[in-house]
């Protein structure tokens, strides 16, 4: 569908209807992605046990990097969001190509300081003897694509305002698809490729990104799909950018906590051995495929919360807010049940380590209890997010991370003596704590008002 036709959807059309259109093809590709990362263990799984714990002791540091690219997004998402939806297509196009421009300085630096200090980093998380070689070629390949990541994103972004989501979708999914044919060849060095182990999962996920880059750019400088950039917007205009970088700065900072936490979980969960930190990870892929109902639905979320307020439609903002944070919750209640029969035999397929499968069903059995939870949490930030006031899901995030999973997990798991079975209910209380805080704070009302000012003749788009 076409952004035209997409915003009248947005402004006028069934709330549910519209949110399930905006929200499947996101799914889609979440799910793929997820699928993606366990068919990734269960090649990286056919090495052994570290390979296989690899690229889960990695992320949580490539997710602190991430952050910056994905906190920009959403604002990018935001700003552009608003200024369609206010019928201001060129206020758009201007903050898309400030953003992009403003990322790719951003992420070459960020590249090089990921590499240089990715030795020192696994260090301080306490990356096992045995993992940490394959950790650190692995982190130190995928610090080298961040800046073609970051474009990625940023294209993503810019389609999520313009409620482009189906499109986007076709573009993720092919990357995906490449993903998926790639790895297999560059792990195991099958036809004419090198075997490289560890780093052709990374040089796979690298070289299929770029495709997806390389595309978003095409499209953005076409303006194939609502936006035309020019490189003159690229430029910066402080103008432009001083409002997306106070709208994603706390963005970048809810994101860029949270990895960091993330980062120090992973520092816990090692310190009870290799593996735990193989059901982690692969538990994490697992409820992943959960948490695209999430995904999709903040994304969708995004898009018409923004939409709407830049039309000025008010209380039908905060009906879409309502519906869509109740129906995210319902569905991840019935899919949590599916997920908890079939724990066992998903964890089988992907390791044969009797220890590795005992302790990610537990892990599955406690801690998918606060994924309904996390799907409230992860609602209602996207409202905050699409109206643009993203301080309180900011810190709401840093609540989760630090004031209640690091510390319930360090508390329950080490210092009460209840090892892993502790840490996952820490982890578990953070979510369910968290999620009915932010949704108590959503019910102020606080985040009802715009945050761009259209142009006062703005064309219609």
């Amino acid at each position: 569908m076409d952004p035209i036709r997409t915003r009248e959807r947005i402004l006028n059309g069934p709330i549910l209807k519209t949110m399930v259109l905006l929200a499947w093809p996101v799914m889609v590709t979440s799910a793929l992605q997820a699928l993606y990362n366990l068919v990734d263990a269960f090649w990286l799984g056919r090495l052994g046990t570290a390979a296989l714990a690899a690229p889960g002791m990695a992320w949580p540091i490539l997710f602190f990097f991430m952050s910056f690219a994905g906190g920009f997004q959403a604002a990018g998402s935001t700003f552009v969001a608003q200024h369609f939806g206010a019928g201001d297509r060129r206020g758009a196009e201007e903050s898309a190509g400030q953003l992009l421009g403003f990322l790719g300085l951003l992420s070459v630096v960020l590249a090089a300081l990921g590499y240089s200090l990715a030795p020192t980093v696994l260090r301080l998380i306490r990356a096992p003897a045995e993992v940490f070689p394959y950790a650190l070629t692995y982190l130190r390949i995928e610090c080298m694509g961040l800046p073609i990541m970051f474009i990625a994103q940023a294209f993503g972004g810019f389609m999520v305002g313009l409620g482009q989501t189906r499109f986007l979708m076709y573009i993720s999914a092919s990357s995906l698809l490449l993903n998926g044919v790639l790895d297999p060849l560059f792990i195991f060095g099958w036809g004419p490729f090198p075997a490289w182990g560890v780093a052709g999962a990374a040089w796979a996920t690298v070289l299929s990104r770029a495709a997806v880059a390389l595309v978003g750019l095409f499209i953005l400088f076409s303006g194939k799909r609502g936006l035309r950039l020019s490189v003159r917007d690229l430029w910066p205009r402080l103008s432009r950018i001083l409002p997306i970088l106070r709208v994603g700065l706390p963005n970048v900072l809810d994101q860029a906590s949270t990895s960091f936490g993330f980062v120090v979980m992973m520092g816990l969960v090692a310190g009870f051995g290799t593996s735990v930190v193989a059901a982690y990870t692969v538990g994490n892929r697992i409820i992943n495929l959960i948490n695209v109902v999430s995904w999709g639905a903040g994304t969708a979320l995004v898009a018409m919360i923004g939409q709407n307020l830049g039309a000025e439609r008010y209380e039908r903002a905060a009906q879409v807010a309502r519906r869509g944070i109740a129906a995210t919750f319902l569905a991840l209640v019935g899919l949590y049940g599916v997920t908890l029969l079939l724990r066992r035999p998903l964890f089988a397929l992907f390791v044969a380590d009797p220890a590795v499968i005992a302790e990610g069903v537990w892990y599955i059995a406690i801690f998918g209890i606060s994924i309904p939870f996390f799907g409230l949490f992860d609602a209602s930030a996207a409202v905050f997010r699409g109206s643009g006031h993203t301080v309180p899901p900011m810190i709401m995030a840093i609540v989760r991370l630090w004031g209640l999973r690091v510390f319930l997990a360090w508390l329950f798991g080490y210092q009460l003596g209840f090892g892993t079975t502790g840490m996952w209910v820490g982890m578990t209380l953070s979510n369910v704590l968290a999620g009915i805080a932010i949704v108590l704070w959503l019910k102020r009302g606080t985040w009802k008002r715009r945050v761009v000012r259209p142009l006062t003749h703005a064309p219609a788009p």
